[in-house]
C-alpha cells in the first residue's frame, strides 16, 4: 500500500453546463467518444458514506470523460441535491476540483488515510472514495479500485479506468 502504487486516472472538473464544456474542449482538440454521458445517483449506491454518515440527502450528477492529449478530463455537472461537485461550484465556481488515482485495494488504502487523519468525503464501499486532504493545499483526490477490463473500446459512458498492471 501506498501512493507510490497509486496510478493517475483523470482530473475532474465541474461545469456548468456539460454540453457546452464539451463542445468548448472538442473545439481544442479534445477527444471524446459520442455518447452523452451518464447520470450518477447517489440511491443507486447500496454502501454510500458522507464523512462517514450514511443517512445523507439523495443527490445526481452528469459526468462525461475527455481526453486532452495524454489527460483524461471527468466533466461533472451537478444536476440534483447536496453533493461534493455543486458544493465546490458554490465555492469556488467551474474548475479543478480533483485528481483522481486506481489502487489495487480501496478499502486499505481510505482507512490508512482516514487513520492519518483524512476523512474520506464521499466513499462507496469497494468502487470510489473522494478524500478531503484540503486541510494543506487545497487537494481532493478520488481513489478507485482497479479493475481490469476486457480489450476493445471503453463501456457506454465514457473513457473506462487504464487497465490494471
Amino acid at each position: 500500500m501506498g501512493m507510490d502504487k497509486w496510478t493517475l486516472w483523470h482530473v475532474g472538473i465541474s461545469v456548468k453546463n456539460m454540453d457546452q464544456a464539451v463542445s468548448y474542449f472538442k473545439s481544442l482538440g479534445g477527444t471524446t467518444d459520442e455518447n452523452p454521458g451518464r447520470v450518477l445517483d447517489s440511491a443507486n449506491f447500496k454502501e454510500y458514506t458522507s464523512y462517514g454518515k450514511t443517512n445523507t440527502p439523495p443527490w445526481k450528477i452528469k459526468i462525461k470523460m475527455l481526453n486532452l492529449g495524454p489527460l483524461t478530463i471527468e466533466m461533472t455537472e451537478p444536476v440534483e441535491g447536496d453533493n461534493w461537485n455543486g458544493i465546490w461550484m458554490a465555492e469556488h465556481g467551474e474548475g479543478v476540483n480533483h485528481i483522481a488515482f486506481q489502487v489495487d485495494e480501496l478499502e486499505k488504502e481510505v482507512d490508512e488515510l482516514i487513520a492519518k487523519g483524512v476523512p474520506a468525503m464521499y466513499h462507496v464501499k469497494g468502487t470510489y472514495a473522494y478524500m478531503d486532504a484540503r486541510k494543506v493545499g487545497g487537494l481532493v483526490f478520488e481513489l478507485f479500485q482497479r479493475r481490469t477490463r476486457p480489450p476493445g473500446p471503453p463501456p457506454q459512458g465514457g473513457a473506462a479506468p487504464p487497465q490494471g498492471r
